[in-house]
């Protein structure tokens, strides 16, 4: 099916035509294929919208996805993601760094670092409330959450440019500065990834499951320990 043309397109377009891209290469056996913004918006003919592609790029990350280059600010013609094939329309766990053992054990030692953090910063006031969430869907959905106000909070505070405050565009300018680690960049942008099920039309009741919590906390306490030994959501002042 030719991809369609228009100079009005909308998210699902992007969505649509990477999805055709990625059946037609899994049909073909490729293991990866990799997207380049650019390449894209020029191939559906796209009017002044590659803000929206990149932002759909993003979207469409799935755990073993891997982001290549990552322009200035976070949107541009050189946004370049490797996409693993074929595509699963549920979170790939599996293919985590992070090990079973290492996310469901520890429980309690978590709980209590999320308490110790809602004191840190007012960023984080709200993990003492999670802490105690039953409902996993709600706490994950509101973990999430908070990880994207602290990612906006570090580019305020460390000067970095963003072309929009779109998650993935955050994390993908916050990657190109440095400022984190692999290791704390590798587990904001899984929190982010969790946290979006819309694009990937994965049901809303896969986040009421404990697994998808746990990797979820596991990841954000990795990055949330990493922005606050090195201070990057206060000001040289504080």
């Amino acid at each position: 099916m030719a991809e369609k043309q228009s100079g009005n397109l909308t998210a699902a377009d992007f969505y649509h035509a990477l999805y055709r891209r990625f059946d037609a290469a899994a049909a073909d056996g490729e293991a990866v294929l990799e997207v380049s913004a650019g390449e894209l918006h020029k191939t559906l003919k796209a009017a002044n919208r590659l803000s929206l592609c990149c932002n759909c790029l993003y979207d469409m990350q799935n755990i073993g996805d891997v982001i290549l280059n990552v322009p200035s600010g976070g949107v541009g013609s050189t946004l370049l993601i490797s996409y693993s094939l074929p595509r699963d329309k549920g979170l790939m766990l599996e293919k985590s760094i992070y090990s079973p053992a290492q996310v469901n054990s520890g429980a309690e030692a978590r709980t209590r670092r999320f308490e110790e953090l809602a004191g840190v910063h007012p960023i984080f006031r709200e993990l003492a409330v999670i802490a105690r969430q039953k409902k996993s869907e709600t706490a994950t959905r509101r973990l999430c959450d908070i990880t994207a106000e602290v990612a906006e909070l570090i580019c305020r505070t460390q000067k970095i440019r963003i072309d929009n405050k779109k998650f993935g565009t955050v994390c993908g300018a916050i990657g190109r500065t440095g400022v984190l680690s692999p290791e704390g960049l590798y587990a904001l942008d899984l929190v982010r990834i969790i946290g979006n099920t819309h694009a990937r039309k994965i049901p809303d009741t896969y986040l009421m499951t404990t697994n998808v919590f746990a990797y979820a906390a596991h990841a954000f306490l990795i990055f949330a320990d990493e922005v606050t030994e090195k201070r990057l959501i206060w000001k040289k002042t504080e």
